[in-house]
Parts: C-alpha cells; sequence; structure tokens
C-alpha cells in the first residue's frame, strides 16, 4: 500500500525529497545534510507534504507557504501556475527537470486522479538497484548512500 503523505504539493514525490530521505533513513546522509544547512540533525525531519506539522521542514517552503495563503492544495489549481508565470515553482522546477523530473507532468497525474499509479512507480523508480533501499532525487544518479553502489553507470 502506497503513502498518501508522499504526494508533493508542487508534483514532486516527497519520498524522493532529501530532507524526508534523510529523516527517514537517519546516519551519514542525515548528519551531512544537517552540516549542509548548518543546523541540528532533529531539524532535518518531514513526513511528506500531506502529512505536514509546524516541526516539518517542508512547513514553511515556500510553494507550501503560498497555497496555504491562497487556500490551495497544489501548485496546478493556482491559476498563475496555469498560466506558466509563476516564478516559486519555476525557480524550484528547473533544477530537478535537469534531474529528469518533470514536476508539471508529475501535477498532472495527481490532477488526473492517478495519484496510486503515480506513488508506486515513484516508490520504485526511486530504489536502489543493488540493495533496493530508497533513495533520494539526487542520489538516484550518483552513489546509493545506503550500500555505497556507483549508479551513474544505470539508466
Amino acid at each position: 500500500m502506497v503513502n498518501r503523505n508522499l504526494v508533493g504539493r508542487c508534483g514532486l514525490y516527497c519520498g524522493a525529497c532529501t530532507i524526508y530521505r534523510a529523516h527517514k533513513d537517519c546516519g551519514e546522509y542525515l548528519e551531512r545534510l544537517a552540516e549542509h544547512f548548518k543546523c541540528p540533525p532533529e531539524k532535518v525531519r518531514c513526513e511528506g507534504c500531506m502529512a505536514l506539522t509546524r516541526e516539518c521542514w517542508g512547513y514553511d517552503c515556500e510553494i507550501v507557504k503560498c497555497l496555504r495563503n491562497k487556500g490551495l492544495e497544489f501548485c496546478y489549481q493556482c491559476r498563475i501556475y496555469e498560466n506558466g508565470t509563476c516564478e516559486k515553482f519555476e525557480k524550484l522546477a528547473r533544477p530537478y527537470l535537469e534531474d529528469g523530473v518533470d514536476l508539471r507532468a508529475n501535477l498532472e497525474r495527481i490532477r488526473e486522479g492517478k495519484i496510486e499509479e503515480w506513488l508506486c512507480e515513484s516508490e520504485e523508480k526511486y530504489k536502489c538497484p543493488v540493495c533496493g533501499k530508497p533513495l533520494s532525487v539526487g542520489a538516484i544518479r550518483k552513489k546509493c548512500y545506503h550500500c555505497g553502489a556507483d549508479l551513474s553507470k544505470n539508466p
């Protein structure tokens, strides 16, 4: 059964979000992210966009705050997003697109009600082909932080 809390409001699969993965996987990955963000490891935590609490990292996400202020749940519900003029979304989406993640396409699947299917595919996509453990978006083409496998050679 899929975890519906991992449906990102911006179209990102939260199960592959670096913050979510560091919080769930702990260990060295969590330590590295905490050091990168210059905060204690216990601050690097999130349960996914559909389960945000004030303690979650994503609670103060610019996209989440924008949607909250407009009374919306997802970016695709916003007129500015639909016009292609949302600077917040474009700033977020651009680097993900360069990494092969199309947030607009993901949002379209969410809009179409294909959430379960999309979540299952995403869960499978962000797994290490060697150890089978979940990975973050950034690790998918680099190195598995669980088993150390070189993922740069995988399609």
